[in-house]
């Protein structure tokens, strides 16, 4: 028993139904050819002004680095990263500051970034298991993802990582000076 020959592609496309739009009416037919297409003489203003992108310049700072309470030191900034502004969502450019992932940073990011990647930090923010946090520690800034138990900061372990680093802090309310800052944004490389 022979299948039933389908149409060729070109009569299915002429065949199909034009899609719905957002408000369940029936998109008009594209003009033929043939057909005559009125085009208005001013343009239609659009609801959403697209300007230029606006461009950010956040400091690399070296490894262990600190990116003090509102500046880093001259000293620290090895470059500077061109971010569109759109990336890094309504965090204050002054705020923002990055770090090289080296293999030297990896014992805690091993699994979440690799070497030659870069993270785009803000200034404070919320310390989360899933953040990648810039920590305040005796050796320097270690850059980890932590977690907030009783009166210790935990530096979760990498993949293939099984040990736990931790920081001392009285409190809930002394965090922040522990923390430099929280990820906002990964590039990888």
């Amino acid at each position: 028993m022979a299948r039933p020959r389908l149409p060729s592609l070109n009569a299915r496309i002429r065949l199909k139904r034009t899609p719905l739009d957002l408000t369940g009416k029936q998109h008009q037919a594209a003009p033929s050819r043939s057909e005559r297409v009125e085009v208005p003489d001013e343009p239609v203003p659009s609801a959403v002004e697209v300007g230029p992108p606006e461009i950010l310049r956040v400091p690399v700072l070296a490894d262990g680095a600190d990116p003090g309470k509102i500046a880093p030191s001259p000293l620290a900034i090895r470059d500077r990263l061109l971010v569109d502004r759109r990336l890094v969502a309504d965090h204050a450019p002054e705020r923002l500051f990055a770090y090289d992932v080296t293999l030297a940073t990896m014992k805690h990011l091993r699994g979440v970034a690799c070497p030659g990647d870069r993270i785009v930090f803000r200034r404070g923010g919320r310390a989360a298991p899933d953040r990648v946090c810039a920590v305040r520690t005796p050796e320097g800034i270690v850059l980890a993802r932590v977690l907030f138990k009783g009166r210790s900061l935990l530096l979760l372990p990498g993949e293939g990582e099984r040990d736990f680093e931790s920081v001392e802090v009285d409190g809930l309310k002394a965090l922040p000076g522990v923390i430099a800052g929280t990820h906002v944004l990964l590039i990888r490389r």
